[in-house]
């Protein structure tokens, strides 16, 4: 008995009580485990069980695929280019010696601001050589000018005789104006003397060409009035021939006058007894023949009244005639009467006239006498006139042979003058090639800049031509960037530029400046310019920046990111998510055997002939059932309205609605348009207010179910949030509406489909 309970018995017996506590508190009942019993709640889990909740949780259903999105939505939308352009300085200078010397002064470098016309370098002026070529100079120059001032001495001289010749030559041009203006006047009063005598004799001439004209209208006066007195005699007889004829006309109207009284008083009396006689008829006092005969005598009556009356108006209507042929003669005599006395009249005034033409004629006669008188005294005077004239001619070149004299010593002076002039110049010359030499050996700079290398130090001997600085402008810098000719077409001067730096990624407005009009033949590029300001020489010259040209503006395009672009059947295409429940975009129809051929309306298909049928489908309807309320640390305890939960007593909340947060992909035919290198227009295929799937399309399927979640360089930063309808699985299993998985595409941007 001791035997079997000695120490190591014991102690194998202990050591198998503690192995055997430690597995049973590992893998026994969970109201066993530890050492120390827990008290829980029911439905109360451990720490590891609230772990397993919360990954099994964050799952998203099986099937739905997680992706990025965007609103398609119209913006202003610039069609841009993006190259690596190079920065290059404005201007550029390098600073080289002109003249050979030692370098003895240039305390400048690389970087330091230099202005224009500012002394940077000064060389030393070997050994005086350039001061004494100055000096030199300077004493020919003065030599020329004493020899320049006895030449002009010279030509001051000759000058002076010429002004003194000149000055005779204009006193007797004077004198020679004066006798031909003398001449001119004596001449003027020889013609107009002469003249005078023409219109003298043309005077007498006319004047008895007036005399004959007015007595032969004197003699045609007389007979006129001889004419006119015989017919006035015979408009007087026809006056009172006029006369006597309308005596007798008024005799006929009287006679007239007293028958139409007696056939009117004859017609009265008929006119009463016709009336009396058809009375008597209506009382049947008389026959009807003896009223017919009572009314032949009425009528009798009444056209002896109408003969009358025809009677007194041909009477009077010759009474009229007679009236007006007793006027008109009357009229003929008074006419007669009048041209009469005109016609004496003009036989006195013809008389007069004749008088007139007599005195007019002795008058003219006279001056032609003394117009003849005027002639000879001109012509004397204009004798005298042109002896004068040659007289002053002859002076004038007297004084122009001296003045031609003068005018030779002048031109001899002168060439003295340019001979002067000419050794002045050249030693003026010489003087200022040795001083613009000796300037040579201070360096000023020509443009305005900054010092971006120093090629030489002090001390160095330098020839003319050696590079001693390069200064460079940097305030305005030159960005250049080779751009392809497709694009060169659209890039004019004054395009909008943008340019980014690459060290800081600090932005610059600008225009372009220059289009080189050349390209390269190896790489098909050009070169395009745009001048930037830069002030804070934050540009360097050789540094890279990023060019970004905008060749044009949309004001109001819908865009997609390019990565959003994919192909289908040729075709570029996107990936749209759908809402679950409503229709995936327009009817297409498609072939069964070329599921490639893809139409807006039924009809044929052009390879096979068969007909086309409709590709609409519509997702599983979520959005129309019930809002659910599930326990957030046991997702399987599901309820139709709001309580506790059986398990751990919390409050249930409500779940989200699968077709709230999952939508279904639907691959969408579009047609593109201008492109920026990271968004492109959509002209057609899109509308404004869909989703477009920017990510994860890739792996999709027509139809596949999809959630938007935010997304980075690696992919998804977390998985889609989705409580999953009734009778689903709380791992993750199929239930309820959920879409069953989908089979997935290789990955891989940019892949072609096939066909669905």
């Amino acid at each position: 008995m001791l035997r079997i309970f000695n120490r190591s018995t014991i102690g194998s017996v202990v050591l198998l009580l503690a192995l055997y506590l430690i597995l049973f508190n590992r893998f026994g009942p969970e109201k066993f485990h530890g050492l120390v019993w827990k008290l829980r709640r029911p439905g109360q889990m451990t720490v590891v069980e609230a772990l397993a909740m919360e990954m099994e949780a964050a799952k998203p259903p099986e099937g739905v695929l997680p992706v990025t999105t965007e609103i398609v939505k119209p913006v202003p939308f610039e069609v841009a280019v993006t190259y690596t352009g190079t920065v290059a300085p404005l201007n550029e200078e390098v600073v080289v010696a002109r003249v050979t010397g030692r370098l003895t002064w240039m305390p400048y470098y690389a970087g330091d601001r230099i202005r224009k016309g500012q002394l940077i370098a000064k060389l030393d002026n070997a050994g005086g050589e350039y001061a004494a070529r100055e000096a030199e100079a300077a004493y020919g120059t003065l030599a020329a000018l004493h020899e320049r001032h006895m030449a002009e001495a010279e030509r001051e001289q000759s000058e002076a005789q010429k002004r003194q010749a000149q000055a005779m030559v204009q006193s007797a041009k004077a004198m020679q104006l004066e006798a031909e203006k003398m001449v001119a006047e004596k001449q003027a009063m020889l013609a107009e003397a002469q003249s005078m005598a023409q219109q003298a004799s043309a005077g007498v001439s006319e004047a008895e060409r007036n005399l004959q004209l007015a007595q032969a209208q004197l003699r045609e006066a007389e007979r006129m009035v001889t004419a006119i007195e015989s017919k006035l005699q015979t408009v007087k007889e026809q006056v009172s021939e006029a006369e006597a004829d309308l005596e007798r006309a008024n005799q006929e109207v009287d006679a007239a006058k007293q028958e139409l009284a007696m056939a009117q008083a004859d017609l009265n009396y008929w006119q009463a007894e016709i009336e009396r006689a058809k009375t008597l008829y209506e009382q049947k006092a008389i026959s009807k023949d003896e009223l017919q005969r009572e009314q032949a005598q009425y009528e009798t009556a009444k056209a002896k009244v109408k003969a009358a009356e025809a009677k007194v108006r041909q009477a009077q209507a010759m009474v009229r005639a007679a009236e007006a042929k007793k006027r008109q003669a009357q009229n003929t005599l008074k006419q007669k009467e009048s041209e009469l006395a005109a016609a004496k009249e003009r036989v006195s005034q013809m008389q007069a006239m004749v008088e007139m033409a007599q005195s007019k004629l002795a008058q003219m006669k006279a001056m032609v006498q003394a117009a003849q008188a005027k002639v000879r005294q001109a012509e004397a005077a204009l004798e005298a006139a042109q002896a004068k004239a040659k007289q002053a001619s002859a002076e004038v070149e007297r004084a122009k042979a001296m003045v031609q004299e003068a005018q030779a010593g002048i031109l001899r002076a002168q060439r003295h003058v340019l001979h002067a002039e000419a050794l002045k110049a050249q030693m003026q010359a010489s003087l200022t090639a040795a001083r613009i030499v000796r300037s040579y050996t201070e360096i000023r700079s020509l443009t305005e800049g900054y010092v971006v290398e120093r090629l030489v130090a002090p001390g160095t001997l330098v020839t003319a031509g050696t590079p001693i600085l390069r200064i460079a402008q940097l305030d305005y810098v030159r960005v250049q960037a080779f751009v392809s000719e497709k694009d060169l077409a659209d890039i004019k001067l004054g395009t909008p530029v943008v340019i980014q730096s690459v060290k800081d990624g600090k932005r610059w407005t600008a225009k372009v400046t220059s289009v080189f009009p050349s390209a390269d033949p190896t790489t098909r590029t050009g070169l395009v310019e745009a001048i930037v300001d830069n002030k804070g020489l934050q540009l360097l010259p050789g540094q890279s920046a990023i060019v970004r040209i905008v060749k044009q503006r949309i004001s109001n395009a819908l865009t997609v990111p390019n990565e959003a672009i994919t192909q289908f059947n040729g075709q570029p295409a996107v990936w749209v998510a759908v809402s679950m429940g409503k229709e995936m975009g327009p009817t297409q129809y498609t072939c069964p055997m070329h599921p490639e051929v893809i139409s807006d309306r039924p009809e044929r298909c052009p390879k096979c002939g068969m007909d086309l049928v409709p590709t609409k489908r519509y997702s599983p309807t979520g959005a129309s059932a019930k809002t659910q309320y599930t326990c957030p640390m046991h997702p399987e305890v599901i309820s139709d309205r709001p309580g506790r939960c059986p398990k751990c007593g919390m409050d249930l909340v409500p779940t989200k609605r699968q077709g709230e947060s999952v939508k279904t992909a639907q691959l969408r035919i579009v047609r593109l348009g201008k492109t920026d290198g990271q968004r492109t227009v959509v002209l057609h295929g899109l509308r404004e207010g869909e989703e477009v799937i920017v990510r994860g399309w890739q792996t999709l399927k027509e139809g596949s179910p999809v959630a938007a979640v935010p997304w980075t360089e690696l992919g998804p930063a977390k998985l889609p949030v989705f409580t999953p309808p009734p009778g689903a699985s709380p791992h993750g299993g199929h239930g309820g509406s959920t879409p069953a998985p989908t089979e997935q595409a290789p990955q891989g941007g940019g892949h072609q489909h096939g066909g669905h």
